[in-house]
């Protein structure tokens, strides 16, 4: 059996090899000459091979048969120096595969780190694009760029500086977006507000200018839906409001009883804009 063993592992055919080494050596676990020919091929195997994961599949199959063959060999002073060998040149096999796992690691942590500083400016610039910008639209699209980068971090992985960081720009727009916040709507407010005063103001023109409006339905319930009740009162400003029931009143006091319940009536019914 030893000599296909050697015929297998000497052609390369390792995969062939091993079925025979481990089937050999589980059959004479005590064996030393047929576990030394199987020991010899798996730690050559994790010695050599190109794929950390199969080097280290072989150095653990090798600490298998190192334990089974322990346990089973006949001990001399021979064979105790011989298990010391082989241990020796497990541990070395074994030390190798921790030190390339751990560059790897710390490889892989480094380019993620890397990889997180570069997301921590994007943030830090996307806090001043916030600050700086004057338009909803651009604003919304930088709260979907921010939400992008920041699902784009690996926070288990950021250093102890990165968290710092990430801890204070997180702190700085969740309090920019907010500032921003109400500074666009109170701009969406105030553009509101001027283009209902400027209704409310052809309201008062056109029924001053005519007041036989109050004898025309028609044209007053158009005039009154496009102007005095196009508008949501909790977006008015008190001076807007001020204005406001002043063009009403002096509308509503022109009306006979009739024509104050069908204005009252139509001011109930009457769509308001919700958006300028």
């Amino acid at each position: 059996m030893l000599e296909l063993f050697y015929q297998y592992k000497n052609s390369n055919r390792i995969t062939d090899a091993i079925l025979v080494g481990r089937n050999l050596f589980n059959r004479n676990p005590g064996n030393q000459e047929v576990f030394h020919a199987y020991f010899d091929l798996l730690c050559s195997l994790a010695e050599n091979l190109p794929l950390l994961s199969e080097r280290k599949s072989f150095m653990e199959q090798a600490d298998v048969a190192l334990a089974f063959f322990t346990e089973n060999v006949e001990l001399s002073e021979e064979a105790v120096s011989a298990l010391h060998a082989y241990q020796e040149r497990l541990d070395a096999v074994h030390n190798a595969v921790v030190s390339e796992e751990q560059a790897n690691s710390n490889a892989h942590l480094e380019k993620i780190r890397a990889s997180n500083d570069q997301q921590i400016i994007k943030i830090r610039k996307i806090k001043g694009d916030l600050l700086k910008t004057d338009t909803q639209e651009e604003f919304d699209q930088l709260l979907v760029q921010l939400s992008e980068v920041d699902h784009s971090i690996d926070k288990d992985m950021l250093s102890g500086k990165q968290a710092g960081s990430y801890d204070r720009l997180t702190k700085e727009c969740t309090e920019a977006i907010s500032r921003k916040m109400q500074e666009l709507e109170y701009k969406s407010n105030k553009r509101y507000n001027k283009t209902a005063i400027e209704a409310y103001a052809k309201a008062y023109k056109a029924f001053k200018d005519d007041e036989s409006l109050c004898k025309n339905w028609a044209r007053l319930s158009r005039l009154a839906s496009e102007t005095l009740f196009a508008f949501e009162a909790s977006r008015l400003f008190n001076e807007t409001l001020i204005y406001y029931n002043h063009v009403y009143s002096y509308i509503f006091n022109k009306l006979d009883d009739d024509g104050k319940l069908a204005l009252t009536g139509l001011s109930v019914d009457c769509e308001r804009k919700l958006r300028n």
